[in-house]
């Protein structure tokens, strides 16, 4: 059973921005204020566009499901673009995990019974980020009780998990590698990794051992017995073509249980994937787009509801807005809303929290939009 959302350091807004413009308009933000709003998410939706385009330029070099490859020449480095990527990751209000993060959850055996090693030498550059993570209790086999018994542990589940892999090994595998995840229990990380090999689990080592060991043993006892009693050449060939039967049949079950392990990463994979390279950052910008828009109409639309004297009384208001309309626990950006704020100028006064006159608002955004649509398109 799923658990509330470990929300104390996580500035995801969990909500459409459709919801949070009908609950503004429902709280009595006045029509001029959402005329604002309006335009703004117009902009930023436009912005984003932009930005959108000269990613996906920069990434083109580096991309290898591109549809014309590149050669990549020894001196480019994807500097710029891994910046350009991580400044997105940022604005859709991805954390990402450090290595201390990363190496505990490694140390964990997944719930599906997979233990996994990978090859980290074959990459030059991991990097690994999330949005949003809750609790969740799973039954899992207990080694205290033979491995027949269950018990419930309670995990860490994150929402949407990107990676970045980068392979040391560019002739064979160039550019870099985007993959996008959602819903990966923190003891499953290894599974997204590719360069990794499935080892068999404990409890199937112990059942394998048990009933291959002493079937085996059997077998070697039964055929040389028949062996020993044995008259004829074809009773001699009959009792080791038997015991070789046997014996295949023991290895072929190692084999069964690989080809188990295997299909059981591939389903989880299959379920848990939601985009790679370029679509990746198609998603990645949709997703930052609405968390930004989010960010700058809350806070907007606050400093207009309420008296609010400084910014740590907007940060403490649009989260118990949140709390309140949607029961939603969110640590609210603050810094990140009070820069959009000024970037567009809305701002009159920031002690007490003051925006402009929306009609002055509106005209400068309409300018804005203008400015905008008479460039030449850059593609």
């Amino acid at each position: 059973m799923s658990q509330p959302a470990i929300s104390q350091f996580d500035h995801f807004i969990p909500l459409t921005t459709r919801q949070l413009i009908v609950a503004l308009r429902q709280s009595g933000l006045a029509a001029a204020h959402m005329d604002v709003i309006h335009k703004l998410r117009q902009i930023l939706s436009f912005e984003y566009d932009l930005k959108l385009r000269a990613l996906k330029k920069l990434y083109l070099p580096f991309n290898p499901d591109a549809e014309h490859p590149q050669t990549l020449p020894p001196t480019l480095e994807p500097t710029r673009c891994l910046d350009a990527i991580q400044q997105l990751l940022i604005d859709a209000n991805y954390n990402e995990l450090d290595q201390q993060q990363l190496e505990y959850a490694m140390q964990k055996t997944s719930p599906y019974g997979l233990e996994i090693h990978i090859d980290f030498s074959a990459f030059s550059d991991i990097r690994l980020f999330y949005q949003g993570k809750s609790r969740q209790q799973i039954r899992v086999r207990d080694w205290k009780k033979a491995f027949i018994g269950h018990k419930t542990v309670e995990l860490i589940r994150y929402h949407r998990l990107f990676l970045l892999l980068r392979y040391r090994d560019t002739s064979e595998h160039p550019g870099l590698e985007l993959r996008l995840f959602k819903d990966i229990l923190r003891p499953d990380l290894e599974m997204l990794f590719p360069e990794c090999r499935i080892r068999m689990k404990v409890f199937d080592k112990i059942k394998l051992a048990i009933t291959g060991g002493g079937g085996t043993a059997g077998g070697v006892f039964a055929t040389v017995g028949k062996i020993s009693a044995a008259v004829s050449p074809w009773a001699i060939f009959i009792a080791i073509g038997g015991f070789a039967l046997l014996l295949w049949r023991q290895i072929s079950k190692v084999f069964t249980l690989k080809t188990r392990y295997m299909a059981t990463l591939a389903r989880n994979l299959y379920f848990h994937t939601l985009d790679n390279n370029a679509g990746a950052l198609s998603y990645l910008s949709d997703l930052a787009r609405q968390q930004e828009i989010r960010e700058i109409i809350l806070a907007y639309a606050m400093i207009n509801l309420y008296s609010l004297q400084d910014a740590r009384q907007l940060d403490t208001a649009c989260e118990q807005w949140l709390q309140k309309n949607f029961d939603r626990h969110t640590d609210f950006d603050i810094d990140d809303a009070i820069k959009k704020l000024k970037q567009f100028d809305l701002l009159e006064s920031d002690s007490p929290m003051k925006t402009r006159n929306p009609k002055q608002i509106s005209q400068q955004l309409e300018q804005r939009w203008r400015r905008f649509i008479e460039k030449e398109p850059s593609d």
